[in-house]
């Protein structure tokens, strides 16, 4: 008689199933089996494709999508860039240049490219902002006020410690829990970005709204970036065992309770899920778990028919960011469920 069942293998097959609809639809793209066709070659929608692929074990599939992104998009200084700008998408440059930096330098760990997470990571290095531990937005000298936003912050951490740079690491992790330290009460706007000497950012700045801080009572938020912010806490964490960044974690994570059901509305969930699965991993604690079976649900529900994520609103380039990204997100709800304690 078989004492413990296994209550995550129904759900989670049909998370794989999903992710690998959205593989496919990506190979049906390629040509050479590593390279977009020209109206999607671009860094915005490669980015995120070798991770995703490496995690699903398509290893050799993910090592050549990476050496594209190296041969087509790495610059001299350890950055990566379409050309002059970011990417033909705008909003890459504008809110995410370093942020789009840091999932290309984990996966060159996960990949065995050594030369490429090192260089990488001195890029980063040159966006390093002292004073507070975080790292810029954007290049050096694009903001007069040294902005940076918690979701580069939490990627930049999640790229040194794939590469067990851990006091870089721990820093960011502290930059974010002093950002969370600066925030009103739980159902006030959150806001997302400080300035170079780590103050917030709380006026006009030349962005969208909704990019520059997350309101709990208003539909469609920036939610991933509470959750990527948690996430990388949690993993720093795993490695580190400082209570106090598991602590940040779930501060960061009890955010999205202001909010109510407005945060599992459309694919904007997949880093809420994520980093439940990670907190359910490391707490054993059920309401974790129950949001990773609530935001997968969401994610299949709006899969479209090719198995891409794809909006008629957003870019190409966009849209093959997003589909990369829940490829990896559904992997990651596996994973982490699978590992949790019993």
């Amino acid at each position: 008689m078989i004492a413990n069942s296994l209550p995550f293998d129904t759900p989670a097959q049909a998370w794989v199933r999903a992710a690998g609809k959205g593989v496919a639809w990506l190979e049906a793209a390629l040509n050479d089996g590593s390279r977009l066709p020209a109206s999607l070659h671009d860094l915005a929608s490669y980015y995120k494709w070798p991770l995703a692929l490496a995690t699903l074990g398509r290893m050799r599939q993910g090592e050549a999508m990476l050496t594209t992104i190296s041969d087509c998009f790495l610059t001299p200084d350890g950055d990566f860039r379409t050309s002059a700008d970011k990417s033909s998408d705008p909003l890459y440059g504008q809110i995410s240049d370093t942020y789009t930096n840091t999932w290309p330098i984990a996966a060159a760990r996960l990949l065995g490219r050594p030369d490429m997470g090192r260089h990488g990571l001195d890029g980063l290095r040159g966006r390093f902002v002292e004073a507070t531990g975080g790292y810029l937005t954007g290049i050096p000298g694009q903001y007069e006020d040294n902005r940076q936003d918690i979701v580069t912050v939490a990627g930049c951490g999640n790229a040194f410690l794939a590469w067990d740079a851990m006091d870089e690491a721990a820093g960011a992790g502290d930059c974010l829990m002093r950002i969370l330290e600066q925030q009103g009460p739980a159902d006030a706007p959150f806001h997302l970005y400080i300035d170079g000497r780590g103050e917030t950012l709380e006026g006009e700045l030349g962005i969208p709204e909704t990019l520059a801080r997350i309101d709990p009572a208003k539909p469609g938020q920036v939610y991933v970036y509470w959750g990527m912010a948690s996430v990388f806490l949690a993993r720093l964490y795993t490695v580190s065992h400082e209570s106090r960044f598991l602590e940040g974690a779930r501060a960061y994570f009890a955010r999205h309770d202001a909010c109510g059901d407005m945060v599992f509305d459309g694919i904007g969930c997949c880093k809420t899920g994520w980093a439940a699965a990670t907190l359910y991993r490391l707490t054993g604690d059920a309401v974790y778990r129950d949001v990773v079976h609530k935001v997968a649900a969401e994610l299949l529900k709006v899969q479209c028919e090719d198995g891409s994520w794809s909006r008629s609103q957003l870019s190409p380039q966009l849209n093959c960011d997003c589909t990369a990204e829940i490829v990896y997100h559904l992997s990651q709800y596996t994973l982490e469920l699978a590992s949790a304690r019993g």
